[in-house]
């Protein structure tokens, strides 16, 4: 029962690792933006953001769940 915890604890934090990164994109984004003052650069600088906050969150996840996979198909294949 308490592997099963683990599992869930550490899949809640993959969740809020994906939320974090793409807030924290957005919020870079639009403080650049406002520095720039411009409100069309600003609105560019936002969706930059966002795009590297999930290009981040991919492959933080990715780093992860790699472990828990090999896990995985290690105990399917019998491998201790």
């Amino acid at each position: 029962m308490g592997r099963r915890w683990a599992e869930v604890i550490r899949f809640v934090g993959v969740g809020w690792y994906i939320a974090v990164c793409i807030v924290l994109g957005v919020l870079g984004g639009r403080w650049l933006g406002q520095k720039l003052d411009g409100s069309s650069s600003e609105a560019i600088l936002i969706i930059l953001g966002l795009l590297l906050g999930l290009v981040v969150a991919f492959f933080g996840v990715y780093r992860m769940l790699r472990p828990i996979m090999s896990e995985k198909q290690n105990n399917d294949k019998g491998i201790s």
